[in-house]
């Protein structure tokens, strides 16, 4: 499946299956927004990886199990 025009998000992609997935993703196509909950410099790895498949990505800090962290936009 291609995924071109597209931006994905995955969450726990610092390591491991997310890790996997956010790359296969970019193999075949999309931009990606990795998430990490406290692995840095692994989230930045899957960055780099995904830039030199000459993919677009971000590395982001989020815990989805605290969603009282999550910023609120005013229409929220």
């Amino acid at each position: 499946m291609k995924h071109e025009n597209k931006v994905a998000l995955v969450t726990g992609s610092s390591r491991g299956l997310g890790r996997n997935i956010a790359l296969q993703l970019a193999r075949s196509g999309a931009d990606v927004i990795v998430t990490y909950r406290q692995r840095k410099e692994e989230g930045e790895a899957v960055v780099a990886e995904i830039q030199a498949l000459g993919r677009r990505a971000i590395a982001l800090q989020l815990d989805v199990s605290r969603v009282d962290t999550f910023e609120t936009s005013p229409s929220c």
